[in-house]
This record gives structure tokens, sequence and C-alpha cells, in this order.
């Protein structure tokens, strides 16, 4: 009879234990540099600011999502370097993005005049924790508004910067 309690409770214990692991969240962009600037390709490198709001580490698999700027489509991006995920702290995602000529030119207008862009991440990741694994969904959305001319400036402070040194 005390065995039959003990293996209930184990049973229990280890069920709880084994809980569905919740999407991280996405806080916001770090850092971001255009590397290639073209009329047919522009690559931009970012890193995602994110948070594990879970209790254990996890390794993300893979990373599949859309993004889109004031609902229109910008992007696909695609991760699928495994990265180590540490529990309940923030950790960085690199982002490299290609994005088209024309989708630039639909948004240059707003980020001349300094106007919000509503962001949407959507999508899913594949994270696994031992030998468990999971496909988890994405979902992000933020509004940010970009100061093009404090950008400018400051990059041409630094190369201006650069050449005196």
């Amino acid at each position: 009879m005390q065995l039959n309690r003990f293996l209930v409770l184990a049973i229990v214990l280890f069920i709880s234990g084994c809980s569905s692991p919740k999407s991280f969240e996405l806080k916001g962009v770090q850092s971001f540099k255009i590397e290639k600037m073209s009329l047919k390709e522009n690559i931009i490198n970012a890193q995602l600011n994110c948070y594990n709001p879970n209790g254990f580490d996890l390794e993300l698999k893979k990373m599949d999502c859309d993004i889109y700027v004031n609902d229109q489509k910008l992007t696909h991006y695609l991760l699928e370097t495994p990265i180590n995920i540490p529990s309940s702290a923030n950790f960085i995602l690199p982002a490299k993005l290609q994005i088209g000529l024309n989708s630039i030119l639909n948004h240059s207008v707003d980020l001349m005049f300094n106007k919000p862009f509503k962001i949407m991440v959507v999508g899913n990741a594949t994270v696994s924790k031992g030998f468990f694994t999971k496909t988890i969904p994405i979902n992000y959305t933020t509004t940010k508004t970009f100061n093009l001319k404090e950008s400018v400036v400051r990059d041409l402070l630094k190369t201006v910067q650069g050449q005196l040194k």
C-alpha cells in the first residue's frame, strides 16, 4: 500500500516537473548594422534581445519567423544554429536579414519623418530540454520610432573621428 502511494507521488512529481516550456519573449533590437546596401540585395545584421521566462535552461534548435512592418511583410528570419538559453535570463539572438529594396522604399518616407513603425515577429521556435523537443509560437509586436537624423549624425561623427586618429 505504501509503495503504491510512493509510486503515484513519484509519477505526479515527474509529470509536473516536465512542464511545457513557455515562449521566450523578444524584448527588442539591441543593435543592428548594415552589412550591404545595393539595388539588388540589402543585408542587415542585428542582435535581438530576448528573455527566457522558464525556470530551466533550453536549447534553441531552430527559429522560423516572418517580420512585418506596418502589417506588410518585410523579410523572413531563419535561424538554424543551436543556441543555449539560460533559465530566467536575458540572451541575445543573432539575426542576418535580407531585405528587398522595394520594402525599404515603401517605408522610407515614414522613416524620414520619424513616424512610428508597428513591428511584428510571427513564427515558431523549436526548443529542447534534454530528450524533449517542442515547437513553441513566437508572437511579438511593438511600436518603434527611428530617429534617422540622430543616426546619420552619429555615424558621420564616428567616421570623422576615425579619420582623425
